[in-house]
């Protein structure tokens, strides 16, 4: 059996210092949004979305757009209406998008662009586990085929429809995809193989996107927004990993709100986590330049 340490392992310690919750470093209230701001948030009815919309309004972006399924309108008002409470400046506004449907999010571009013409950061948390199943020869194929719906083909329209509009940004454009460390493991008591398999893949994509579009002054990340007891997770966490639930639902929205900032363009096509110390982050700059840290590889023994 290999001795070498897990990759979750790595990336869980890749800081010393980790956290819960927002630490003083990237808590909105200590990182206001100095110029405007265009925010489309997918997937913010709920959990660590709404998290995320509740960030940028308190750090006071201009605009910020929530959408998620139709099925969720109620919710999504809601989110609206808090987001409005915390930042009476903010203009919010809803829509509908199904991220399986190339036509609605196609729609949701179109209907961006002609409320605000461009959009500055694009953030997509929209996510589906489906079952725990961990074996390939367990469980019903079509679980597996709509997870990949959701986090691969997913992630995939949206980057399609919207890259577009973040040309035409002359601020942030940046595309964050809330990822997961799940990307990282094979084997476990959590090791579910259709959500841990699409979010190794949605990390690969958000690397293609930084590749292909860098030039374009385009930022692609994905982030890792710890282990939060959302709704999904409640549904299907085994209870031996339930303890491990204990990070806060807008420790994500925090660090996404930090990464709009300062545009890092030597952060694009990693996979970050909202856990870690962005000033041990942003000191180990280097290494992870020189190295190509944080992004999947091909280990082969090789000096």
């Amino acid at each position: 059996m290999s001795q070498r340490q897990k990759d979750t392992k790595l990336a869980s310690e890749f800081t010393l210092s980790q956290y819960t919750t927002a630490s003083a470093s990237i808590h909105p209230r200590n990182n206001k949004i100095s110029t405007p701001l265009n925010v489309l948030v997918i997937g913010a009815s709920r959990g660590i979305g709404a998290g995320i919309a509740y960030a940028y309004a308190e750090a006071g972006a201009a605009n910020i757009f929530l959408a998620a399924r139709s099925s969720s309108a109620e919710e999504l008002a809601a989110v609206e209406k808090q987001a409005r409470e915390l930042n009476s400046s903010v203009s919010t506004k809803c829509f509908e998008v199904d991220i399986t449907s190339s036509p609605s999010v196609g729609q949701l571009a179109r209907n961006i662009k002609e409320a605000v013409h461009t959009i500055d950061v694009v953030i997509l948390n929209s996510g589906y586990s489906g079952p725990v199943v961990l074996k390939v020869d367990e469980g019903e194929p079509q679980d597996f085929q709509d997870v990949f719906d959701v986090n691969v083909q997913g992630t995939y329209l949206v980057a399609h429809h919207f890259i577009p509009l973040l040309k035409e940004s002359n601020g942030q454009k940046t595309f964050i995809a809330v990822g997961s460390f799940a990307g990282l493991i094979v084997n476990g008591h959590i090791a579910n193989t259709a959500y841990c398999i699409s979010k190794f893949a949605q990390a690969r994509l958000i690397e293609f996107i930084s590749e292909q579009y860098s030039a374009d002054e385009i930022l692609a990340i994905a982030v890792h927004p710890g282990a939060v007891n959302t709704e999904m997770a409640d549904k299907t966490t085994p209870d031996s990993f339930r303890p491990y639930l204990t990070d806060d639902v807008g420790l994500c929205g925090a660090f996404c709100v930090w990464l709009s900032q300062e545009k890092r363009m030597w952060l694009g096509g990693r996979l970050l986590s909202a856990k870690w110390d962005v000033d041990e982050l942003l000191q180990k700059q280097s290494s992870i330049e020189k190295q190509d840290l944080l992004k999947f590889g091909f280990r082969t023994g090789t000096a």
